[in-house]
Parts: structure tokens; C-alpha cells; sequence
């Protein structure tokens, strides 16, 4: 029989996309910018289950899994460069965007023989055989400074992710599986750099996020 351990999950992948963007200047500081992507994904999954203490040889295939998705996704942000008496150069700028990854099937879970008193006994853990694609509506907000004649810059923004089916990968019975969550992120950041001489500079930069 089988005297050693192969985990593997063959697929063919074909991703076709179409993606453009146009720009329009609301005003002279005003500027807007607006996406659109399609994007259609074709799998084909071959599974091949981890055999180990079976009688016969190789690995043969339990069957296949065909997936395809059509998505349209995209994205809008617009700039603003204010004229301020405190800076030399400010951007204020907002943005949404809307993302996907395909998702695919996972390998099947390992076939083991146990021995009992009553003989040998196959047990198949049941793992999910496919996983959802993945979505994520993710906003922005923040602006970049210039000051003192350009020694110092200062940056910051403020976002959140909202995840649709979020993948997360992990290990069960000695091979990788990925699952699907919903997860929310929220946080924010500053920057700054300050270089009051041409050999002396410093770089400071904090943030705080929060998920769940």
C-alpha cells in the first residue's frame, strides 16, 4: 500500500480582464477620477484526495470542479489642492473602491486507514470543497503637506475596509484549506518627515487600526 504522504491540488486557471479609467477636472483644484474593471475567472480543479495505509498505488482523481466568475468592480477618488496661507502644497483627497478575488476549491481531505478489532476502517474528513470569492468595499480619507519650503511634509488619512467573504488559509490534517469571513478594518495614520538641514532628517510616522 501506500507507505508515503502527497498533498497536492492541480487546477487551470484563465482570467480575462478589461479595465479603464477617465479623469475630469471639476475645477482648476478640482480634479476627479473614475474606474471600472471587469474581470472573468475560470477554474478547473482536479482532486486528488491524501491517501495514506491504503491498499494499491498512486494517487488517482475523485473528480473535478469547474468554476467561473464574472465581476465588475471600480473605483472613484477626487483631489483637492486648496491654495493655504500655512503650506506650500496641500492634497486633500477621498476615495472608494470596490475589489474582488476569485475564490476555487480546496483539496480533499485525507483517507486514512484504522485498525480496530473489527478490522481496518477508512475515515475521510470532511473538509468544504470550494470557497467563496472575496469582496471588499474599502474607504479613504486624508491629505498630504508640504511646509516650511519644503523641509517638512505631513501626512495623514483615515480608512476602512468592509470584507465580503474574506480568505483565510489554514492547516488541517496536514494540508491548507481556505475559509470565508467577514471581517471589518478601521484605523488611521500620520507621517511626518522634517529635514531642517540637508544632512539631518527625521521621520516620524504613527497608527492605530482596529479589527474585527
Amino acid at each position: 500500500g501506500h507507505n508515503y504522504f502527497l498533498s497536492q491540488n492541480p487546477y487551470t486557471l484563465n482570467s480575462y480582464a478589461g479595465f479603464g479609467e477617465v479623469y475630469y477636472n471639476i475645477l482648476d483644484n478640482l480634479k476627479l477620477t473614475t474606474g471600472l474593471r471587469w474581470t472573468e475567472d475560470q477554474k478547473h480543479f482536479t482532486l486528488i484526495p491524501s491517501e495514506l495505509l491504503v491498499h494499491g498505488y498512486g494517487y488517482p482523481s475523485t473528480g473535478v470542479v469547474n468554476q467561473q466568475w464574472d465581476q465588475l468592480t471600480g473605483r472613484a477618488a477626487i483631489n483637492w489642492t486648496p491654495k493655504l496661507d500655512f503650506t506650500d502644497q496641500t492634497l486633500i483627497y477621498g476615495s472608494y473602491a470596490h475589489g474582488y478575488k476569485a475564490g476555487g476549491a480546496n483539496p480533499p481531505g485525507a483517507i486514512l486507514l484504522t485498525f480496530s478489532a473489527n478490522g481496518g476502517n477508512i475515515s475521510n474528513p470532511i473538509h468544504p470543497l470550494t470557497f467563496k470569492p472575496e469582496f471588499v468595499d474599502a474607504f479613504e480619507l486624508g491629505s498630504k503637506n508640504t511646509l516650511l519650503d519644503g523641509a517638512l511634509t505631513l501626512n495623514a488619512d483615515v480608512f476602512y475596509y468592509n470584507y465580503e467573504n474574506y480568505q483565510i488559509s489554514r492547516i488541517v490534517d496536514r494540508t491548507s484549506i481556505n475559509d470565508n469571513f467577514d471581517a471589518h478594518v478601521k484605523g488611521a495614520e500620520i507621517e511626518s518627515t522634517y529635514e531642517p538641514l540637508p544632512c539631518l532628517r527625521f521621520n516620524f510616522s504613527v497608527g492605530w487600526e482596529d479589527t474585527a
